[in-house]
């Protein structure tokens, strides 16, 4: 069965979609999919998505593209949607392609929500961009103690993968990876242990090439291409052939790996 480690079901990008969600999901045999909060106005929208769909883990957490959005009592109303639904923490994460100027406030809030994971015993999703070695200090600093974070579509540099696997880390593969100009993250992603990977959509980001889709989201109001959910059996034969992973293998390996890290999360096994 597949796995859906990262996606964001609750977007309005994908109001559209949602309503077909659980003739898609059994379709395409799809297991579980972890529904990542990215900040307080749309948690609600997550718990609704875990309402209708008893495939979904919830997932909360304050992203860094959206700070400003906060409220004064952020974290306590975190903390108390981690303490009721059984859930994840995510999407959190340092940002330094979108931002710059505000880098020391974006490591205050993911160390407030990092040690919130620690002390709940929570697996985490992380997002990371051209912030690598300070996220790496970060973690640190303050090893994570739960059952396993995951550096969702990894980006980082090869060099750092022996440490991060030795801090718990996993590692997931996106279809986003199967554009062209992406090819050189094949060898980081060959020196994964096969015990720590995942596979994610990212819907409604990370789209795969047009001729690897086979469910169509359209486009948003910037004209940017949707992904759809339903393309994670494409995402799943990408990374077989990539990987050089037969696909009943891949599957049953994943399984495997989601339910070490989410085996507390709501729905997991």
């Amino acid at each position: 069965m597949l796995i859906d480690a990262h996606l964001h079901l609750q977007d309005v990008r994908l109001d559209g979609v949602r309503p077909q969600m659980a003739k898609l999901i059994e379709s395409e045999n799809i297991r579980q999919l972890v529904v990542n909060g990215t900040r307080e106005g749309d948690w609600g929208k997550v718990i609704d998505c875990a309402d209708s769909f008893s495939q979904v883990v919830p997932s909360f957490g304050l992203h860094p593209w959206w700070l400003n959005e906060r409220s004064s009592n952020w974290l306590h109303h975190l903390e108390e949607h981690l303490t009721t639904f059984p859930a994840a923490v995510g999407e959190i994460g340092l940002d330094r392609w979108f931002r710059k100027d505000n880098i020391e406030e974006q490591e205050e809030v993911f160390l407030l929500q990092w040690e919130l994971a620690n002390r709940l015993g929570l697996p985490v999703s992380v997002h990371c961009l051209k912030a690598w070695g300070r996220l790496l200090d970060l973690v640190r600093r303050v090893p994570h103690v739960g059952p396993g974070f995951l550096l969702h579509s990894y980006s980082g540099p090869v060099e750092m993968i022996q440490e991060w696997v030795a801090m718990g880390a996993r590692f997931s593969i996106s279809g986003y990876f199967a554009h062209p100009r992406k090819a050189s993250r094949k060898k980081v992603f060959e020196q994964i242990p096969f015990d720590r990977l995942l596979i994610e959509t990212d819907a409604p980001d990370m789209h795969l090439p047009e001729l690897l889709q086979t469910h169509h989201g359209g486009v948003d109001h910037k004209n940017a291409p949707v992904n759809h959910p339903g393309n994670l059996r494409s995402v799943y034969r990408f990374v077989s052939g990539w990987l050089g992973c037969p696909m009943d293998e891949l599957e049953a390996q994943t399984e495997s790996n989601y339910d070490r890290m989410f085996h507390g999360a709501s729905g997991a096994a």
